[in-house]
């Protein structure tokens, strides 16, 4: 293996736009490459620490849909479930539509929601972080928006189409994490560590950003188009509503390291690096299998044009369509990436595991992405 195709595309990005670069590459269970480029903060020069940690943003949405499949296979939800069952506002659930004079009015939806929509971005649900009905949770709770709560206002605020009638990304998985609360009976959050976390050694990987955490968190930066370049986002990760809100959809914070105990343990199908058995084949192949049919696909690839020729599963993308794939294709191939730059490779043909960490939104990652990926597999000796 000869990594330096991978170090020369990082070197690269961070000498244009990407403050910092932080990746890890695991082949055959060995860490076969472990780099960082450029700096953790831009303005001190401060390089990038080996336990640095990031806001993982949509790169929860993996851990969020493998917890829903390990669910399933302890038998405590069913995909086929209704979400009313679990979050009592998605009972009788209605669709937004327009009328003639542009006012919105509420209709039942033709069907109800269930758990595989959420899992798969297809249950009509919006990303709208503001809406009134979470605004209302905000401050009737003191800012505290606990999990469950903001689900049921989610509910609360009607579909924007029909479920099942095309995929949308949206507050899917955070509705998820929330079922996944009801149905373990203990908090989303506990639910992770006691079955992903604690068996697999993530020991800083959270949901809890209190103020000292939150002063160990690298600078998130957002690129500002006007400037040319990176500037600090004082705001820090807008999708956290709370401070009792566990996000399944952008919530968690972890480290390059912690993460890819998470990933290896996918690619190898359900066990952790000490053999331990986390998931079951099963589960994992489930949660990695396609499950939009051609329109659905067609709305998947409009928004993520870099991922024509993917499918999605639980929350996942999944390499499908060869034909269609630009650059490297691996199928079978999952993983997803995160609003701050970062891209998740679970590769269980070719047992390899990729994490790649930035920290700044306006990600460029469909520039970045594709590069990476291609570097990945040429220094491993996967492709020419």
């Amino acid at each position: 293996m000869d990594f330096t195709p991978l170090k020369n595309v990082l070197d690269e990005i961070t000498a244009w736009r990407i403050p910092g670069a932080d990746i890890a590459v695991i082949k055959d269970n060995e860490v076969v490459f472990r780099y960082q480029a450029g700096y953790s903060d831009l303005e001190n020069k401060k390089p990038i620490s080996p336990d640095e940690l990031y806001y993982l943003f949509s790169a929860s949405k993996p851990i969020t849909g493998a917890a829903a499949v390990l669910l399933a296979q302890e038998g405590k939800i069913r995909f086929e479930d209704e979400v009313g069952k679990y979050i009592s506002s998605f009972n009788d659930i209605k669709v937004r539509v327009k009328n003639e004079d542009g006012s919105t009015a509420l209709v039942p939806a033709k069907r109800p929601v269930t758990i595989l929509d959420l899992l798969t971005m297809t249950a009509g649900l919006d990303y709208n972080l503001s809406s009134d009905s979470i605004l209302e949770v905000k401050e009737r709770t003191n800012g505290r928006c606990p999990t469950v709560e903001i689900a049921e206002a989610i509910g609360r605020e009607g579909l924007a189409f029909e479920p099942g009638e095309k995929f949308q990304y949206s507050l899917c998985l955070d509705v998820m994490g929330a079922v996944i609360e009801v149905a373990s009976g203990m908090k989303f959050g506990e639910y992770l560590k006691t079955r992903f976390f604690e068996p697999l050694g993530m020991t800083h990987t959270t949901f809890n950003v209190t103020d000292e955490l939150k002063a160990k968190i690298a600078p998130l930066y957002i690129y500002d188009n006007e400037a040319g370049r990176a500037v600090i986002k004082t705001a820090g990760n807008g999708y956290i509503l709370g401070s009792e809100f566990e996000g399944g959809g952008a919530g968690l914070v972890s480290t390059v390291g912690d993460y890819m105990k998470f990933v290896n343990m996918l690619t190898n199908l359900g066990l952790a690096d000490d053999g331990t058995r986390i998931m079951s084949e099963e589960s994992v192949n489930f949660m990695r299998k396609n499950q939009l049919n051609d329109s659905q696909m067609q709305n998947f690839w409009a928004g993520w044009k870099y991922l024509t020729g993917f499918g999605y599963g639980c929350g996942v993308r999944t390499a499908l369509k060869p034909e269609l794939v630009k650059g490297h294709f691996s199928f079978g191939e999952f993983g997803w990436c995160g609003a701050a730059g970062a891209m998740v490779i679970a590769d269980p043909a070719n047992k390899l595991s990729v994490y790649y960490a930035q920290h700044m939104q306006n990600s460029f990652e469909w520039v970045v992405h594709p590069k990476l990926r291609e570097a990945v597999y040429k220094s491993v000796g996967l492709l020419s």
